[in-house]
């Protein structure tokens, strides 16, 4: 079943392998984003995507039947009032 979580700032959201359904970014300025990393930190994972958005809006991003995290999933945003939820659903290991 998926869940979500919110990260403010930068955070690991889960730690293993799972299907990423949706990213929805609600930055705190102009061209705020959020880099979306498989993997469990910036430096060992691999780099996704980056998510941005113009000031007092929301910019969701939709995977349809999702996409396969090997690791984890873990969010670095540009600064620590970028705001971002992650639907997501784990996998068995």
């Amino acid at each position: 079943m998926p869940r979500w979580t919110r990260v403010v700032g930068d955070g690991l959201v889960y730690e293993g392998p799972c299907l990423i359904f949706d990213i929805i970014l609600w930055p705190d300025s102009d061209g705020d984003y959020a880099d979306i990393y498989d993997g469990l930190d910036t430096t060992s994972g691999k780099k996704f995507c980056r998510i941005e958005a113009a000031a007092s809006t929301t910019r969701h991003l939709r995977f349809g039947p999702g996409v396969v995290f090997d690791r984890g999933i873990y969010v670095d945003g540009c600064d620590s009032a970028v705001e971002t939820n992650i639907v997501f659903e784990p996998l068995p290991a």
